[in-house]
C-alpha cells in the first residue's frame, strides 16, 4: 500500500504584487507591456496548468489594484472603511472611497460599480491591454467628472463616493476583502486543493455582506453621515449593481426619505424591469431623469428605446427611461461605462446645467408601443432597417 504524505503534494505558486518583478512595465500610453518583448500585453497562459496560470493573474491584478489605489489617492479621494467606525484594516471591513468635505459639497455623485469587480476597477481586460489602466479603471471617467461643476450656480466640481459592491469576500489571512474570482485565487494548502468554500460568518463583512446589503448601507448609513441634507445625488449603477439600487429605491418608504436628493441616475445594463415600478414617486423620476445604456449593435448614444421600451429591439429595454446604445463594440458589462463615458459625462452636464428644469427629450421610436414586425412591414417599413438576416429593426 502507497500513502502520499501532506508534504509530498505540491506547492501553491507564489508571484510577486508588482509589475517589474512580474516582468511588466507601463509605457508613455499608460500600457502595461512585457519587458522582454515591449509589443506584448499581459500574458495569461503561462503554462498549461490553470492553477499557475491563476495565481500569476490574481498577483498580477493586486498590482494594477495597488497602482489605482495610489491614483485614487492623488485624486484627492479618502479611504473609508465600512462599517463605519473600523479603525483598523485587521478587522473586517470594506473600503469605499470619497472626496474629502462632501458635506458642502452641492452636488455628490454616488457611483455603483460592477459587482464582479475590484474597487475603482472597470474592466481588467482594458487595464492590462490596450487602453491602458486609467482606461480600464474608473480614474479617467473621475478626472473627467471633476472637470464638471455642481450646478449651474456652483462652479466647483462635485463630490464623488465610490462604492465596492464587488469586494465583499472577507480573506481572513489576508486581512481584506475580495471579488468572488480573486477568492478562488487566493493561496491554498497545496497546488491541488479544492477551492475555498465561502463560509458564514468567517468570509462575511458586517453590514455588507452581499450587494444587497452593501447597496443598502451606502444609502442608509453612507450618504446620511457624509453628504448634506440639501445635496443632489447623480447615481451610477453597473449591472447586477443597478438592478439593486433599483429595488432599493423603488419602495415608497425609502424614497419617502431620500427621493428628493435624487438628482438623476445612469443604468448601465442590468435587467430590472418598470414592470415592477410600485412606486409612483420612483416611476416619474426613472421616466424624467433617468437614462439607460445597453451592450446594441448600434453605434454608440443611438436611442434603442423609449420609456415604454421597444416590443422589436432583440434587447431588454424595459427600463422605464430613454434606452440608448453603449456602442456596437460594446458586447459586455464591463466594458460599458468604457465605451459610453464621453455620451455619459455629456449627459450629466446637461442635467446639471439645467437643473430642476430639466426633463427627459420625447425618445419615439417605432416599435416601443408594441408594434410587430409585421405590423412594421405594412407601414412601409418606415423608421426600420433590415439587417443581414432580413430581420427589421427599430431606428431612431
Amino acid at each position: 500500500m502507497f500513502r502520499r504524505r501532506w508534504s509530498g503534494l505540491p506547492a501553491d505558486p507564489i508571484y510577486p504584487s508588482n509589475l517589474l518583478e512580474l516582468g511588466y512595465f507601463i509605457n508613455n500610453d499608460d500600457e502595461v507591456r512585457s519587458i522582454e518583448d515591449p509589443d506584448c500585453y499581459f500574458k495569461y497562459y503561462t503554462t498549461k496548468n490553470e492553477r499557475w496560470n491563476d495565481r500569476q493573474s490574481f498577483a498580477f491584478n493586486e498590482a494594477i489594484n495597488n497602482i489605482v489605489s495610489s491614483r485614487l489617492d492623488d485624486l484627492g479621494l479618502d479611504n473609508v472603511l465600512l462599517p463605519l467606525g473600523t479603525t483598523s484594516r485587521t478587522e473586517k471591513h470594506v473600503p469605499i472611497r470619497i472626496t474629502p468635505n462632501l458635506a458642502i459639497k452641492s452636488r455628490v455623485v454616488l457611483i455603483f460599480g460592477e459587482p464582479g469587480q475590484a474597487l475603482g476597477i472597470r474592466a481588467y481586460r482594458v487595464c492590462d491591454h490596450a487602453g491602458g489602466i486609467n482606461k480600464g479603471s474608473m480614474i479617467g471617467f473621475l478626472k473627467a467628472l471633476l472637470e464638471q461643476p455642481s450646478s449651474a450656480t456652483d462652479r466647483s466640481p462635485p463630490g464623488i463616493i465610490l462604492a465596492n459592491p464587488g469586494e465583499l469576500w472577507w480573506w481572513p489571512e489576508g486581512k481584506k476583502g475580495l471579488t468572488v474570482s480573486a477568492s478562488q485565487r487566493i493561496p491554498m494548502a497545496s497546488a491541488v486543493h479544492a477551492a475555498r468554500v465561502y463560509k458564514k460568518g468567517e468570509n462575511t463583512i458586517p453590514e455588507n455582506a452581499n450587494l444587497k446589503e452593501h447597496v443598502r448601507y451606502m444609502f442608509e448609513k453612507v450618504l446620511p453621515e457624509f453628504v448634506g441634507k440639501e445635496a443632489k445625488v447623480d447615481i451610477i449603477a453597473i449591472g447586477e449593481s443597478a438592478e439593486e439600487v433599483e429595488m432599493y429605491l423603488n419602495d415608497d418608504v425609502v424614497w419617502g426619505r431620500i427621493g428628493r436628493q435624487m438628482n438623476s441616475m445612469l443604468v448601465l445594463s442590468g435587467f430590472y424591469s418598470s414592470e415592477n415600478f410600485v412606486c409612483d414617486g420612483f416611476k416619474k423620476f426613472v421616466k424624467e431623469r433617468a437614462r439607460a445604456y445597453i451592450e446594441e449593435g448600434s453605434p454608440v448614444d443611438t436611442a434603442i428605446a423609449g420609456p415604454g421600451g421597444n416590443a422589436v429591439c432583440p434587447m431588454f429595454t424595459s427600463y422605464g427611461c430613454p434606452v440608448f446604445s453603449a456602442g456596437e463594440k460594446c458586447n459586455m458589462t464591463e466594458t460599458i461605462l468604457i465605451k459610453a463615458e464621453k455620451c455619459v459625462l455629456k449627459w450629466l452636464l446637461q442635467v446639471t446645467e439645467q437643473g430642476e428644469e430639466y426633463k427627459n427629450d420625447t425618445v419615439e421610436i417605432l416599435g416601443e408601443a408594441g408594434i410587430s414586425p409585421e405590423q412594421m412591414e405594412k407601414l412601409g417599413k418606415e423608421g426600420a432597417d433590415e439587417d443581414e438576416d432580413g430581420d427589421w429593426y427599430s431606428r431612431p
